[in-house]
């Protein structure tokens, strides 16, 4: 966890990291099938889509959000939510606080590797084949001058393209920043900063290539409007 221990992340018996994405979902298919708990999904707009996918599977309902847990905590208050969480490893289950606890998801994590009888880097794989291949990186590109987030969004949107990276865009969020999903399941997200000269890009998509191209598009597209 990190040091107010609210965020989980977690190194596999191969000395992987794996990040909160995977954890979220390794968590939602254990508290499904082997806890036979229901309820909703609420996940970040910077969140992996095997979090959607697995909602999918299930037949659960998903919110996504924007970026910062206290959405996701009101959401734990007032509805009935199975798993809240954002990339940023801030992660908590259904029946325990409105809040990340990286204490409890680390538990948890140990819990599921024991049940299943296998590795954590085995279960990751597992995973990947059943509602993947996912994979993720963020680019932090800092700006030389501070440009309105609105403003910023709104170019965005001006000149939004047709197709990323070879892909289809088929539809385009803009309540945190930009966020371009494609035909693929793949997406990317521009997400300035509204305090300081800071624009994140996320993407996800099925391989590291793809998301490499993609971030390279979030990177032109940000910095030429931006």
């Amino acid at each position: 966890t990190d040091g107010d221990a609210d965020r989980i992340g977690a190194v596999d018996n191969l000395g992987r990291f794996v990040d909160p994405h995977t954890i979220m979902a390794l968590s939602v298919r254990y508290l499904v099938e082997r806890r036979g708990l229901t309820g909703a999904i609420a996940k970040t707009i910077s969140s992996t889509f095997m979090l959607n996918r697995l909602a999918k599977k299930y037949g659960l309902e998903l919110h996504e959000t924007p970026v910062g847990f206290d959405v996701i905590a009101s959401l734990i208050i007032n509805d009935d939510i199975l798993l809240g969480g954002e990339e940023s490893g801030s992660i908590t289950i259904k029946g325990h606080i409105p809040e990340g606890d990286g204490i409890l998801m680390g538990l948890l994590l140990m819990e599921i590797v024991a049940d299943a009888g296998i590795s954590l880097s085995e279960l990751v794989e597992d995973l990947q084949r059943s509602v993947g291949p996912a994979c993720y990186k963020r680019d932090d590109i800092r700006l030389k001058n501070f440009v309105a987030k609105k403003d910023i969004v709104q170019r965005l949107l001006d000149h939004a393209p047709e197709r990323i990276a070879g892909e289809t865009v088929v539809k385009i969020d803009s309540y945190d920043g930009v966020k371009y999903h494609l035909a693929d399941d793949s997406w990317l997200l521009i997400r300035p900063s509204g305090t300081e000269p800071l624009l994140r890009v996320y993407a996800e998509a099925g391989s590291q290539a793809a998301v490499e191209a993609l971030l390279q598009m979030g990177r032109d597209l940000a910095l030429e409007k931006g």
